[in-house]
């Protein structure tokens, strides 16, 4: 075994620039594979096994390799997300879901229309926003020694697993505009009786309740095995 000099080891990320990725985890994959493979061979030999390699790992290839995973990563987050909320309905953690409930009705009932808006709809908003900004500062630094190594070959590297995740914790963001502003904007809060709003109320909090829980602890889970 040997170390790459620094002509090699710019020669193989301009290899993998060359490829067009953008994933963080599928270009240190590549990366790591490169070296761990040239490393075994004289410095004579380099330019025949770059090329090697290069035969093997070709650009079309690597991209299906991204595309795959995050078709993976996006079916895991769901699939484990899923699982947990099913866990919410099974003892004995059901008695937590059932309470959620009973509170999220009384609060309905003695809140304003307004103030089921700030407080029972504020919050989750305010909680998720918390967390995809933790998530993403968290990722920064993860990827910062990623964007030292290859940044100034590769234009922009994203990891996969941070991307997918941000996007299911924002979700319940856009329905928020429907629920909220879309029957105020045409009047209809004033058409529909109070009791219907109630039941609305207690219905959407709940959900976002029950996402911002089991989005966190898919996170959880599934951060102890990402890639990055």
């Amino acid at each position: 075994m040997r170390r790459l000099s620094e002509q090699e080891l710019d020669q193989v990320k301009r290899a993998i620039a060359a490829k067009d990725l953008t994933s963080a985890e599928i270009l240190m994959e590549i990366y790591d594979h490169y070296i761990s493979h040239l490393e075994g061979f004289e410095s004579s030999d380099f330019e025949r096994q770059l090329t090697e390699l290069e035969e093997q790992w070709i650009s079309s290839y690597c991209k299906k390799l991204q595309y795959d995973l995050e078709k993976s990563i996006s079916s895991s987050l769901r699939s484990t997300q899923w699982q947990v909320i099913k866990s919410y309905f099974t003892w004995p953690r059901f008695i937590f879901t059932i309470s959620i409930v009973v509170i999220l009705s009384l609060l309905v009932n003695l809140l304003t229309f307004k103030a089921q808006i700030l407080l029972l709809f504020g919050l989750p908003i305010v909680y998720l926003a918390g967390f995809a900004l933790f998530v993403n500062y968290q990722n920064r630094e993860r990827m910062s020694p990623i964007r030292n190594l290859l940044d100034k070959h590769v234009k922009k590297i994203t990891s996969i697993f941070n991307s997918k995740l941000t996007v299911s914790i924002v979700f319940p963001l856009h329905f928020y505009n429907l629920f909220l502003n879309v029957p105020r904007l045409f009047g209809w809060t004033e058409m529909i009786p109070d009791s219907i709003l109630n039941l609305l109320s207690i219905v959407f909090c709940f959900l976002m309740v029950l996402h911002s829980l089991s989005i966190y602890e898919a996170w959880k889970i599934k951060s102890k095995t990402a890639l990055i």
